[in-house]
């Protein structure tokens, strides 16, 4: 028995007519009748009851219509989530992102992405810096999204999402009323920041923006969440430049200030470039229509 035998045996039985089953099939009487006879004669019953005038379906051919149509929808289902996966419209994707992105890209893109591609398991997981190059690179991730800095070879990176650094700041503090924040201001404030190790790209541009406005920053104290960053300066331990997006946490104790002539802090997507998982194209391709 083969498929090909059980479509012939459906459009049958669908119109218990041979010439108009075979008109269907786009075959000829003939072989269509050899094959009805071939299928009776490996199940060893009769499927259906010809007589001069009209094709009728026995109890056997009825049963086995319905087991027959069920067979075919189910190769038809497999085949076409099969040509889905192939192109990427069903399976499962790992996207790695850092928590400045739950704050900005993440989101937006995440929500094009899954209205493109609502079959596709979307797993989530948040991470440090520090860890995602090795998921990618052992394959426990297939994207992430974090900050530019130093990829070892076979790792691929897109930009898309740039925002400015914001001042954040004790809502009692005396700068935070200050009409005209400049950066040059907090000079001589205890920072609260990253450690180098753990977001190297964000350390570098916080370091780099205070030196550039001609101070070196007295820092206080590191930690590797920004989220934890805001809270601790909410309690007064000192203030900090972060990415711009962080301000919706709207933390009663702390205020965020726009200061001029700070860096562009950048996010993208990275990627193992050796990684064949289907879902990547549509994520990257999602991503780009983002950026436009």
């Amino acid at each position: 028995m083969d498929l090909r035998q059980l479509r012939y045996f459906v459009a049958l039985a669908d119109t218990l007519h041979f010439g108009r089953a075979a008109a269907l099939l786009h075959i000829s009487q003939p072989p269509l009748s050899r094959q009805i006879a071939a299928l009776e004669e490996e199940l060893g019953v009769l499927l259906f009851k010809r007589t001069s005038r009209q094709v009728e379906l026995t109890a056997a051919g009825s049963h086995f219509h319905d087991q027959a149509r069920r067979i075919l929808a189910s190769v038809d289902t497999a085949v076409r989530s099969t040509q889905a996966t192939e192109r990427g419209e069903r399976g499962a994707l790992r996207v790695a992102f850092t928590m400045a992105a739950a704050w900005s890209v993440l989101p937006p893109l995440i929500r094009r992405y899954g209205d493109q591609f609502p079959a596709v398991d979307l797993q989530l997981a948040e991470v440090l810096p520090r860890e995602l190059n090795d998921l990618l690179i052992s394959g426990q991730a297939d994207v992430g999204i974090a900050f530019p800095w130093q990829r070892p070879p076979g790792l691929e990176y897109r930009g898309v999402f740039a925002e400015p650094l914001c001042a954040v700041l004790p809502a009692d503090h005396a700068l935070a009323a200050k009409a005209d924040l400049t950066v040059g201001d907090l000079a001589g404030e205890p920072f609260i920041t990253f450690p180098a190790a753990t977001a190297p790209a964000l350390h570098e541009l916080v370091i780099g923006c205070c030196r550039a406005h001609g101070f070196e920053p007295r820092i206080r104290l590191e930690t590797h969440l920004q989220q934890t960053i805001v809270n601790l300066v909410g309690e007064g331990l000192g203030v900090s430049l972060v990415p711009q997006s962080l301000g919706k946490m709207q933390l009663p104790n702390a205020v965020f200030r726009p200061v001029p002539g700070t860096p562009q802090v950048e996010q993208g997507l990275i990627w193992a470039a050796g990684n064949d998982n289907p879902c990547l194209a549509g994520f990257l391709a999602a991503a780009q229509a983002f950026v436009a």
